[in-house]
């Protein structure tokens, strides 16, 4: 009797392997990503709410494990790669491309099977209203994923803002999901909250689409590219 006891637990296991095989998260970086603002010094608050939209659009929106930042980046210097800032000075100090085979060796490195790198840009101003001065912000986002596996780039955006229309319309029709996946401004000073407000309408109209994967695009590779992003094994995580 116990040793039938004892089959049909191991049974039981290799069944529950076997669901958990079937059902493997897709893992993605997020990394890297740097942040600029046209007046002096960017605003953390505004910072720490686009990552944070980012993080809950990939887990909760579309279903993948977010590789740590720390890790990301402890990968991104063993391969010699220069450091990337997290913020800079100016918008127009931002890079204005990203480079798709150094990502693709990333994550390959890194055991990713996505990488998502952009930028983000805001331009803070005061406008003039009947009741006086009134701050507003928009959001200039950029950005690229890479589909590891394939070698393929699966969505790209450019310089979407947040006050164009396609923004606008995400944003009118987002109010549940971003309710659900608890994406909230959090008051801090005049000019924060809206800050807040354009980084998470800009960003979520600019992955709208990667989750419905209506881009792909093969990356041609060099053979010293091949060699060098395969000679290493994955890291662990």
């Amino acid at each position: 009797m116990r040793m039938v006891r004892l089959i049909m637990w191991m049974g039981l296991a290799v069944v529950c392997q076997l669901a958990l095989a079937q059902t493997d998260v897709p893992r993605v970086a997020i990394f890297p990503w740097t942040f600029a603002e046209n007046e002096k010094g960017t605003n953390m608050t505004a910072v720490t709410t686009a990552q944070d939209t980012l993080r809950r659009l990939f887990e909760q929106r579309g279903g993948y494990e977010v590789i740590s930042e720390v890790r990301c980046r402890a990968v991104w210097r063993e391969m010699g790669y220069p450091e990337p800032p997290l913020t800079v000075e100016n918008p127009t100090d931002l890079p204005r491309s990203f480079d798709e085979k150094r990502l693709l060796a990333f994550g390959r490195r890194l055991g990713a099977d996505y990488v998502c790198a952009g930028t983000l840009g805001w331009r803070v101003r005061s406008v003039w209203v009947t009741l006086g001065p009134k701050t507003k912000a928009d959001a200039t986002v950029s950005l690229i994923i890479i589909d590891v596996k394939n070698g393929e780039v699966v969505h790209e955006v450019k310089e979407l803002n947040s006050a164009s229309t396609r923004a606008e319309r995400w944003y009118e029709t987002a109010g549940a999901l971003l309710v659900n996946i608890g994406i909230t401004a959090v008051s801090g000073g005049p000019k924060t909250p809206q800050m807040q407000n354009a980084a998470v309408k800009a960003i979520g109209a600019a992955l709208d689409d990667f989750f419905v994967q209506k881009t792909r695009r093969k990356i041609e590779e060099t053979s010293d590219a091949k060699d060098t992003s395969t000679s290493n094994s994955p890291a662990k995580p």
